[in-house]
Formats: structure tokens, sequence, C-alpha cells
């Protein structure tokens, strides 16, 4: 018989021990252990994983390399991995759409932006559908103003009251329950193509930014919304070392972040582990670009894990999106014939 000295469990022998460590105490030195339900998806998923593999063996070995390959491309359309990674890819969608929008109050006084009307359908509802088409069905939204207008189907929803008060960040986080596995990561203003989303989700890294490297010609005749606001990228080996408002020369930027992301179960547990350690840390005081905590945007916490080491994937496109902001945006966005 052999004792985990960490929690006192008892085990047969020391295989059984080892096991147990590496499920229930693996992530310590991020600051928190896995409680039951974190622990029976954990198991689950190693135990897929291993299917997965013998599975893909088994294809490979029976109808050859041609075969496997179209196989997982048609999965990962769907937004399922069963590739060799180990990691486990997104398995719903977390949209924060919690803010006012300042510079589209003729337009949002008795809504929220996410339901203005791009084409036939609302920007949330285009959202939603691009999720589901590709796999990805436990679709999760943080409302704020306006909140009880937005009440789609099969949507489980979140509200911060405090919305006037907080940022971006703060508001992914009133769905903290959430960020226990892989997911999506969403703006409520923007639509772009199925392809963008894609291609993201076709990204084994543990933690991926879209970032559109054509960015600067969105800005031609856009009049309303300074470029100096956009959230631009810089991107040194395959991999984004710097991301915020005006932090960056836009000559310097390699791109402009969309405002969509994806952390694999690993990639969340690093967000959310740095999150209470941030909150710990910057009590009271500022936060990158932000005031405080409360107030900082997204990307302001994305710089905080580039800072502490992690790797941050960047995925490329060349248009393809909108980002809906001001009046101006919102009716070229209804003239874009990708839209259609």
């Amino acid at each position: 018989m052999v004792t985990c000295e960490i929690c006192g469990a008892v085990f047969k022998n020391t295989q059984g021990l080892a096991g147990h460590r590496r499920l229930r105490h693996a992530e310590q030195k991020l600051g928190f252990t896995l409680n039951r339900h974190q622990l029976y998806h954990r198991v689950l998923q190693r135990l897929v994983d291993k299917l997965a593999e013998q599975l893909a063996g088994a294809i490979l070995e029976a109808q050859g390399q041609e075969l496997l390959e179209g196989c997982l491309e048609e999965l990962s359309r769907q937004g399922v991995d069963l590739g060799l990674s180990g990691k486990r890819q997104a398995g719903k969608a977390i949209i924060v759409a919690a803010g006012q929008p300042s510079r589209l109050l003729s337009v949002t006084a008795d809504k929220p932006g996410c339901l203005l009307e791009v084409g036939d359908r609302t920007l949330l509802e285009r959202a939603v559908d691009i999720l589901r088409d590709c796999g990805i069905s436990d679709i999760v939204v943080v409302r704020g103003y306006q909140r009880t207008r937005i009440s789609y189907p099969h949507v489980r929803y979140y509200d911060n009251i405090h919305y006037e008060n907080n940022g971006i960040l703060k508001s992914l986080f009133y769905a903290e329950s959430e960020i226990d596995d892989g997911f999506v990561f969403s703006y409520s203003d923007i639509v772009y193509g199925r392809a963008v989303l894609e291609k993201l989700l076709r990204d084994k890294a543990d933690i991926s930014l879209v970032v559109d490297t054509e960015w600067m010609s969105r800005y031609h005749q856009r009049y309303q919304h300074p470029m100096e606001e956009a959230e631009l990228v810089v991107v040194e080996g395959n991999r984004i070392t710097a991301i915020g408002k005006n932090i960056i020369n836009p000559g310097e930027a390699y791109g402009e972040f969309i405002g969509l992301a994806k952390f694999t179960w690993r990639g969340a547990e690093i967000l959310r582990a740095n999150y209470i350690q941030v909150v710990s840390n910057y009590s009271g005081r500022s936060f990158h670009t932000a005031p405080s905590v409360e107030k900082a945007y997204f990307t302001d916490m994305v710089q905080e894990l580039i800072d502490q080491g992690y790797v941050v994937n960047n995925i490329d496109i060349q248009g393809g999106w909108d980002e809906i902001d001001t009046p101006e945006d919102l009716e070229r966005a209804r003239r874009q014939a990708w839209l259609n």
C-alpha cells in the first residue's frame, strides 16, 4: 500500500499512485487542483484520446494515409479533434455581449448592439449559426446592456449587471464556471465567414487568436473609428509578442486582433488560473492599458499571459470579417457580398 503525500489517498501500488498524481495534482503549480467534475472529464478525455489513437492507427493500417487525413479534416470541420496531439478542441463558445456601444447610441437606444441586423439576421444570430454549423452547439452569452432583449433559445446566459463599470475581461469572467474546458471566445460586435472559424478550430495551440494581416485596408474611408483604437499585434517567430490598443505603432503592427480566439482545456486552465492571480496582484491599481482589472480589455489579459511566458498563436486571415462599432461600420457591413 502506498499513500499520496499531497492528499493522503491510499493505493495498492505505485502505478495507481502515479496515475492519481498526474490526474489530481498535475495542475497544482497553477494554483489550484481539479474538482470532481474536472477530474471526471479529464479521465474521460484520456480514455477518448487513447481510443482515438488506436482508431487512427487501425484506419491508417487498413486504408492508408489519404483516408485518415480525409477523416480528420472532415471531423475538424465539425469542431471535433481526433488528432494525436492529446489536446482537447473547443467544445463550447462564450460570446461577450454586455457593453453598450457608445458610437452606436443612435441605433441601440432600445436594444444591445448584438441585435443589430446585417442582412436577414442579427449579429448574434450570425455568430450562433456559424458556431453550430462548425459543430459547436454549447453556446454561452454574457449579457449586460438591455439584457432582457437577448433571449435566443438553446443558449445559456450569464448577466453582468455592473456592465457600465466593467470591461470585456470582467464580463467574460461572469461566466467563469464555463471556463473549465476548451472554448471559443468571441466579441459580439463582429461578423465573420465560416472559413475564419474553421481555420481557428483547426489550430492545435493551447491559445490561438485570429489576426487580420490586411487590417489597414479596412481603415480606408473608415472615418468614425480611429485607427489608434485597433487592437494591434506584433508577431515574432509565429507567436504573438505584443497586443493591445495604443501600444503599437501602426506601421510596426503585424495585424489586428479581430475579437475571436480559442482555448483548449489546457489554455482555459491557464487563463482562469492567471486571472485569479491577476485579481489578487492588481487589486486597486492599473493593469496593462486599463486603470483597473475591472475595466480591462480581453487583450490586457492576453498580454499578461504573454508576459508570463505562455505561447499565444496567431491565426492569420486576410479580410473576411467586419467590426460593427459605428453607424458607418454597420452600413458598410450591410453592403458586403460575402455576408449574403
